[in-house]
């Protein structure tokens, strides 16, 4: 029993430990508070409150709690949920007030606060014997306004004029006397603001003072032609004489641009127009309008396509447009106010996207957004200027397509080109393959000149279509263009088959033939180099022994100590190996001093002798090594196996003759 309590100390004294852990954990409190109060006396905040008066913030605030707690610090749970990433960083920010305050204290002052953290979710945290403590969690409320703006009923601002300030304009319809209407249509404008909570109370200002009316719309005609105006709000935030106020905008006149007077009539009938409104490549048009209103008016170029697409005409647009003033005659003090401006639009006709419908729009820049314009930039008035472009033909801007068939190893070359007049099959439109024209209907090998189509949205281009069944591999390396013409000139369009069926693969197919042709050429050069090196060594070692052994050249003169000497071969003379009138020396007298060839050496001196002779035997007086001038000395057996010997040398020799 005393072992097993021994044992369950330690788990006993543990337990122990956690309980009073968690006593003290719970008993800890932790609260964010408005003034930094001891925690058993604080308030605990359940809705943080930010306000921003104009880029300063009114208020503190505090975390406080009590010992042993450490290290208190405020935590966004929800930021990352709400995307919020500037709210973190400002939380960090927090000053330890601990010291002078005598218990845990932390205090969080911002200089500026963000719109977006409204509805985020902040905790003070505490650590606690390596755990943590976390307050009641508080929502954060951002409090604003900001300064207002004028802006109109579709909430574009007023135009920022150079030197004089931000202008509104209201239409004005001058009468015989050249004075405005009252008649001419009214304008909304707004007070628009950015605020939390959303702004109640508005105030109009006209020169300064309050006119009547603190809805957040006025609605103004010619009578504000002249004044300023401002506006004001407020949701509370701000005293009644501290409201925030807009910037002024002054009120000017409103003359509807429109356009006086264009040379469209005259330069259709001058060259280098021609009948039916065509008009030749390379050739310049020159375009004028003459405009006026009030403000400035500026001016709009537009071209419909023949296929009706509506694009800018190729001229300077709006503000960057070529201008000159002109002189108008005044009727009124307001006349005055009126601008007459001439445009001009000077383009070099270049290509077939130039055919169309041209027209100008007098425009009215009277607020920030779209400017209003007569007539509309997407229909044209009353005068226009029809262009029809002839010349060579050109290769469309539309790329050259082709078409496989799923089915089928098949497909159709699509080639686009314009031209004013159209070609005139067949002789003015083929293909060429490989040096050989086909018109249309016509076949060569597995090409065939399907059709010639005019494109459907555009008058002056076609489309010419190549059926290549089937597609081979070879194909590829063809050379196919297109040639078309017409009476002002011609055009070659080439065609890469290469790259429209698969260049890649067909390129990299192309470059593996070549090289493993370079490959195999390198092999060959390779063995040939080395044969011929292995040929020459051995024609070198040939040589070597030639050269090498002095006994061979001795004997052959005559001057060695081997004597060779050859006689014909008969059935009456049996083969001898040495001379009869020689004598065998034995072992004991030979002299040191002198090299006694070998048998082989006589042999090959004897194998080269014989190419050139007929079937002898050879016969040599030689000078024997000891061992043997021994096997001779031994008997009659010794000497049949040295004549056996030389039968063999003798077979061997015969063999290599």
């Amino acid at each position: 029993m005393t072992h097993i309590r021994i044992l369950l100390l330690p788990l006993i004294l543990a337990s122990t430990l956690n309980a009073q852990l968690m006593q003290q954990m719970v008993g800890a409190q932790v609260k964010i508070t408005e003034q930094p109060f001891l925690v058993s006396n604080a308030q605990h905040l359940n809705q943080i409150v930010w306000t921003m008066i104009g880029n300063t913030i009114k208020e503190s605030i505090y975390c406080v709690s009590e010992a042993p707690v450490s290290q208190l610090r405020f935590v966004c749970l929800d930021c990352e949920q709400k995307n919020i990433t500037d709210m973190v960083p400002a939380l960090n920010s927090a000053q330890d007030l601990t010291r002078s305050a005598g218990f845990p204290t932390v205090v969080l002052k911002l200089s500026t606060v963000s719109a977006n953290w409204t509805g985020a979710t902040v905790v003070c945290q505490a650590a606690l014997n390596g755990g943590t403590v976390d307050s009641a969690p508080a929502t954060v409320d951002v409090r604003y306004l900001r300064q207002p703006h004028v802006v109109d009923s579709s909430g574009q601002g007023p135009v920022l004029i150079p030197s004089q300030g931000y202008r509104f304009y209201v239409e004005c319809q001058r009468g015989a006397d050249g004075f405005c209407n009252q008649s001419g249509r009214r304008k909304t404008l707004r007070c628009n603001v950015q605020s939390h909570p959303p702004a109640t109370t508005f105030r109009w200002l006209k020169n300064g003072v309050a006119t009547s009316g603190n809805g957040a719309e006025i609605t103004i005609g010619t009578e504000m032609i002249g004044h300023s105006l401002q506006c004001t709000a407020n949701n509370g935030l701000y005293a009644d004489i501290e409201m925030p106020t807009s910037q002024a905008v002054q009120i000017d006149p409103y003359s509807t641009a429109r356009i006086v007077s264009d040379n469209f009539q005259t330069v259709q009938q001058l060259a280098p127009f021609q009948a039916g409104n065509r008009i030749e490549m390379n050739n310049d048009v020159n375009l004028q309008c003459v405009i006026e209103g009030n403000p400035r008016p500026v001016v709009y170029w537009k071209l419909r396509r023949n296929n009706g697409q509506i694009v800018d005409a190729p001229c300077p647009q709006g503000y960057d447009g070529n201008y000159q003033e002109m002189q108008m005659n005044t009727l009124g003090s307001l006349q005055s106010s009126m601008m007459r401006l001439k445009s001009t639009c000077t383009m070099r006709v270049s290509n077939y996207s130039y055919s169309g419908q041209y027209w100008c729009s007098a425009c009215s820049v009277v607020s920030q957004g779209q400017p209003e314009c007569s007539p509309s930039l997407d229909t044209p008035g009353s005068s226009v200027l029809n262009m029809q472009v002839q010349g060579a033909p050109m290769q469309s801007e539309v790329p050259i397509t082709i078409e496989q068939m799923p089915n089928n190893n098949n497909a159709v070359i699509a080639v686009h080109y314009c031209a004013e007049p159209a070609p005139r099959p067949p002789r003015e439109i083929v293909f060429n393959i490989d040096q050989n024209d086909i018109q249309i209907g016509q076949r060569w090998e597995n090409f065939r000149f399907e059709s010639n189509l005019q494109n459907n949205t555009v008058a002056n281009c076609f489309s010419a279509r190549l059926q290549i069944a089937p597609v081979r591999e070879e194909d590829q390396y063809r050379t196919i263009y297109l040639k078309v013409q017409n009476q002002f000139g011609s055009k070659q369009i080439p065609i890469s088959l290469d790259s429209l069926l698969g260049g890649g693969s067909a390129l990299s197919s192309r470059l593996s033939v070549w090289w493993i042709i370079l490959i195999v050429l390198a092999a060959l050069v390779f063995a040939s180099c080395c044969l011929a090196a292995i040929c020459r060594k051995k024609l070198s070692c040939f040589s070597g022994v030639k050269k090498g052994h002095e006994d061979y050249s001795d004997a052959k003169s005559g001057m060695g100590n081997v004597s060779v000497r050859s006689t014909l071969y008969g059935d009456d003379l049996p083969p001898r190996l040495y001379h009869q009138h020689q004598a065998l020396p034995s072992s004991s007298e030979k002299a040191p001093s002198q090299r006694s060839p070998s048998v082989q050496e006589g042999l090959n001196y004897a194998e080269m002798r014989l190419a050139n002779q007929q079937p002898a035997i050879v016969t040599s007086s030689v000078r024997i090594e000891a061992p043997v001038a021994s096997m001779f000395s031994s008997g009659p057996s010794t000497i049949v196996s040295t004549r056996t010997a030389q039968t063999h040398a003798t077979t061997v020799v015969n063999s290599v003759v």
